[in-house]
């Protein structure tokens, strides 16, 4: 309670500084807010689909949104509105759109005329000349053309610097922000020209959606473009690789390598089994006719001797290879066939008769040797003589046919190898070209997809020209000016409190010097007040007369008041002469000792006194008022302090407690000993001495009012 007290009294205190100054700061405020800029706020509403739009992507998969891919989007979607190319060409273009439809009289809704008026002080002369108020693609153009990387170009310049609408420290203030997870993005712009904000905006819509497309499309376009390069060469190696095979299947006449092989092989398993059954013939037969020649030699001498029988025999050969190369090549079932075959079996039964006939007509001898009749074994002679025939043709048609056989599997045999490498380029090279074609189509899908993404970028809420500016922060900055210097104010003021040294009152007196203070005696003003100091001096006086009443000691000697201070100039005079005329109003004799009127702080009894009665003889006094001089400069004997009834220390509430006053009253609170010792005072602020003595007047209700409060006498009448 003791510290909202100190504090309450140090705000009523100082309450001029507390409300002049925050006043006056305010004042100032208004005044230089007076023109404040008036800005105009303009936002727009984009509508991505990215998250919750339908692409041909999201159609072929299960549905399930990637919110990854989702944010990553609507990240570099939100990067490239923010990016310096864009904002470079939302600069350019906006620059020259107020080239070419600002006005220097009138306002329009492109650019205030005020701010056109600026824009060609600032624009040189060389660039005014390249404005084509006709198109502003070429007027672009020329800007493009004339820029450099240099800091004496202007229109370089015009972005790079400082500009507050054209420069990308003023366009940076766009604010992209994303609506929460939706699909949506949300752009605002505030600058102090309600043409340049919505302009700001209608050519970024326009002008990201572009980078967009541009930075997307690029790469998707070069993706789709390699695969389709690709895709065009496989085709080609692939037509050349197949046309490769025809001609080398047309060349080696290979209808079915395969099937052909296998023809071939099942033909020389057929004809080995021919040639053994062939061959076993032969062997029998060979066999059979030696032996037989051994019977009748004689006769197959003579026989075979004969020119028709030779003949007759070759034909026989002739027709057995006939029909044995025909058996060996023909294995179908045609008419044509099989007449033929019948035909030249029929020439062959033919002549094996006749040549059997022939040979019985020129046999000499009808039996042989043994006894047996020569005609049987010349007709099983002749029987196996054609079988051997037949046989030796067969065995040459065979030797034929098998070295037939082996050239095709001289022949076969690379062109297996070949057409196997053959096929297998050609499948290497289809399985690369669907390869391909299968990354064109993924490609393909994505460029649609951006296609599609693209076409979403569209203005859900299109800006809308400002028609009144936003509200100023004019309010906000005196309200928070006034609020501030109060803070300021009081802050000084405590920490001034805090380590200010000054007595002023008698809480912080009472923590500086360590004793008890026992009144306080008001300050005199010389304007306010002073027609009730009269009265305010006699209240003063009366509560310091009160206060020391209780430590007198009526006894046979008078009781003795020591008045000391610290230093001269405190005002001991004074107080005391108060004292005494209060006391003697009231029948008590009192008498007053001081310094100022003898050099007994001086002389040689006083310093080595030990009571006031060494020196000075008394009456009937019952009050013996002592004014010392200040401890500083005298020494008091202890003996004098310790007789008195009341050591009272008169101390200025206007001075600082130095260290040298802690000091002095140290070692006088120590001489004191037991005796009592108390502080008074003096020249204190009205509000201090009014802790003490009460309102004092002039009363009035608002007076009476402020003094309940300071002493919390909230709901007291």
């Amino acid at each position: 309670m003791e510290i909202l007290s100190q504090i309450l009294k140090l705000l009523y205190r100082n309450k001029y500084w507390l409300v002049l100054l925050p006043l006056f700061a305010t004042v100032i405020a208004i005044f230089q807010t007076k023109n404040l800029t008036r800005e105009y706020k303009v936002d727009t509403t984009i509508y991505t689909g990215i998250a919750s739009g339908f692409t041909i992507e999201s159609g072929m998969e299960s549905g399930r949104v990637d919110w990854s891919s989702v944010n990553n989007g609507m990240d570099n979607l939100i990067s490239i509105i923010k990016s310096k190319s864009t904002l470079r060409n939302v600069s350019i273009r906006l620059y020259v759109q107020h080239m070419i439809y600002g006005d220097s009289i009138n306002d329009n809704n492109y650019i205030l005329a005020q701010n056109y008026r600026e824009l060609l002080k600032i624009t040189p002369k060389d660039v005014r000349a390249l404005i084509d108020k006709s198109s502003a693609e070429n007027t672009i153009q020329n800007l493009n053309n004339y820029e450099k990387a240099s800091s004496t170009n202007f229109v370089y310049g015009l972005f790079n610097w400082n500009h507050p609408h054209y420069s990308f420290e003023a366009l940076s203030n766009i604010e992209v922000s994303r609506i929460y997870n939706s699909d949506m993005l949300e752009i605002s712009y505030t600058a102090n020209d309600p043409g340049i904000a919505f302009n700001t905006l209608i050519i970024l819509n326009d002008e990201f959606a572009k980078q967009y497309k541009l930075l997307r499309f690029g790469e998707t376009n070069d993706v789709v473009e390699y695969f389709r390069n690709e895709l065009a060469l496989l085709s080609l190696k692939l037509r050349n690789t197949e046309d490769s095979l025809t001609e080398y299947s047309i060349a080696k006449k290979v209808i079915n390598y395969s099937e052909q092989t296998k023809q071939v092989t099942a033909l020389a398993k057929d004809f080995e089994i021919m040639y053994y059954d062939i061959l076993l013939k032969y062997t029998s037969s060979s066999t059979m006719v030696v032996e037989l020649e051994k019977r009748i030699s004689e006769q197959a001498k003579s026989i075979e001797n004969n020119t028709i029988f030779l003949n007759k025999l070759e034909t026989i050969s002739q027709l057995s290879s006939q029909i044995a190369r025909l058996e060996a090549f023909q294995n179908d079932s045609s008419a044509t066939f099989l007449n033929a075959s019948k035909k030249y079996k029929e020439n062959l039964k033919i002549a094996e008769e006749e040549l059997r006939q022939y040979s019985t007509s020129i046999m000499d001898n009808k039996y042989t040797k043994e006894g047996v009749a020569s005609t049987t074994f010349v007709d099983q002679w002749i029987t196996e003589l054609i079988e051997k025939e037949k046989s030796t043709s067969g065995l040459k048609v065979m030797e034929e046919i098998k070295k037939s056989l082996d050239d095709q599997y001289v022949y076969y045999s690379p062109i297996g190898s070949t057409l196997k490498r053959i096929e297998r380029n050609i499948s290497f090279t289809e399985q690369s070209y669907l390869s391909v074609l299968q990354s064109l189509n993924t490609a393909l899908l994505r460029q649609k997809t951006l296609q599609m993404n693209s076409a979403n970028l569209k203005p859900l809420n299109p800006p809308l020209f400002p028609i009144s500016p936003m509200p100023t922060a004019r309010k906000m900055i005196v309200l928070s000016t006034l609020i501030g210097t109060f803070i300021f104010v009081l802050t000084f003021l405590i920490l001034l409190e805090i380590f200010d040294r000054t007595l002023r009152d008698k809480v912080r007196t009472e923590n500086l010097v360590s004793a008890k203070v026992l009144g306080a005696f008001p300050r005199r003003n010389r304007f306010r007040y002073r027609s009730y100091w009269k009265e305010i001096e006699r209240i003063a006086t009366n509560y310091m007369a009160n206060s020391i009443i209780p430590y007198l000691n009526p006894k046979e000697k008078p009781d003795i008041i020591n008045f000391i201070s610290t230093e001269d100039g405190v005002g001991k005079s004074k107080l005391i002469e108060n004292l005494a005329s209060y006391w003697s109003e009231r029948g008590l004799i009192v008498r007053v000792i001081s310094w100022h009127d003898s050099d007994l702080a001086d002389s040689r009894e006083f310093l080595l006194s030990s009571n006031l009665y060494d020196f000075f003889d008394y009456d009937n006094e019952d009050l013996i008022l002592v004014e010392h001089r200040s401890i500083l400069k005298s020494a008091i004997p202890a003996g004098l302090l310790k007789e008195a009834s009341l050591n009272l220390v008169i101390l200025r509430a206007d001075k600082v407690w130095r260290d040298i006053d802690k000091i002095a009253f140290e070692r006088l609170k120590e001489q004191a000993s037991k005796a009592p010792l108390m502080l008074y005072l003096n020249q204190a602020n009205r509000e201090v001495t009014e802790s003490f003595l009460g309102l004092l007047p002039p009363f009035s209700m608002v007076k009476a009012f402020i003094y309940k409060m300071m002493q919390f006498g909230l709901t007291s009448k």
